[in-house]
């Protein structure tokens, strides 16, 4: 008899501490979805060397992850954000005033940037050729905090492939991967 309760005793503390992830994981109450994010912007195209990197200015990016989460569940909200990764970045060509084209950038790094946290390189594209579009290769780090308000950026660093200087009008395209959970 001892032995039963005892089993008992077990099967209860196991089933009560893990209830929050079998719903987590097994019922999925909120599945993973993707947040789209587009932007157009005009970046001054200035390179007097090819073989150092040109920063551009902070681009907003002020994504509302509380309000895409309340999209997908009035019940959830940003309290409830448990995990945020880039999964696609690309950068297409728009146009520019004196007909400078992509393939004029060799190698470009982004970096996101918000309040309190520290700029961290989310994604690298190397040996740049085309003309019309940049496809950034990504770390699938965790970027969850830059995500806790909306006050956050991009930081663009670009090392060109010739001397240029010109106002190149670019459209960002990033996906990111959210999963928020009781």
């Amino acid at each position: 008899m001892k032995k039963l309760s005892f089993l008992f005793t077990i099967f209860v503390l196991t089933f009560t501490t893990s209830c929050r992830d079998i719903i987590n994981t097994v019922l999925d109450v909120l599945p993973p979805f993707d947040v789209p994010f587009s932007n157009t912007f005009q970046v001054p195209f200035a390179s007097i060397s090819t073989t150092t990197y040109t920063r551009t200015p902070e681009i907003p990016m002020n994504i509302d992850l509380d309000a895409k989460i309340k999209e997908n569940n009035p019940n959830f909200s940003i309290n409830n954000l448990k995990s945020v990764k880039l999964n696609t970045l690309t950068l297409d060509y728009v146009n520019s005033q004196l007909g400078t084209r992509l393939d004029v950038i060799k190698n470009a790094r982004i970096y996101i940037k918000a309040p309190n946290q520290p700029e961290r390189l989310i994604a690298t594209a190397y040996n740049n050729t085309s003309p019309t579009t940049i496809t950034f290769s990504t770390d699938d780090g965790e970027v969850l905090e830059y995500f806790r308000t909306s006050q956050n950026s991009i930081i663009f660093e670009i090392q060109s492939s010739t001397v240029t200087a010109d106002q190149i009008t670019m459209k960002l395209n990033a996906g990111f991967k959210v999963k928020a959970q009781l």
